[in-house]
């Protein structure tokens, strides 16, 4: 349970960016930076753990969950997994890192 409520720490705590406006992308930038370090070193390596415990759990399943279980709020998590899809959109044109961009696929599906 320890690393579900680790990735749920990363759902409340995450700042949404608007990644379309230059400005609050050059102001946020040690926001980007801390979120897209978080996904890659500990959010991933949480799902992972996850997965070795449960190799039956489908990630939408485990994220739904953080919903269910009330340790995000729908809004929250609604709102973070957009933004999500927008840094993964980004990353598909600026070709983030492939560690980034393989756990913004697995959460964005």
């Amino acid at each position: 349970m320890k690393d579900l409520e680790r990735i749920a720490q990363f759902y409340n705590e995450y700042q949404v960016i608007n990644f379309s406006d230059q400005n609050e992308l050059k102001s946020e930038k040690k926001a980007l930076t801390k979120q897209m370090d978080e996904l890659v070193n500990i959010v991933l390596p949480c799902l992972a753990k996850i997965g070795e415990t449960d190799s039956e759990m489908l990630v939408g399943m485990l994220l739904a969950s953080l919903v269910s279980d009330k340790l995000v709020s729908e809004e929250k998590f609604i709102e973070v997994q957009n933004n999500l899809k927008e840094m993964k959109e980004l990353g598909d044109t600026l070709g983030f890192d492939k560690r980034l961009v393989g756990i913004l696929n697995a959460l964005v599906l």
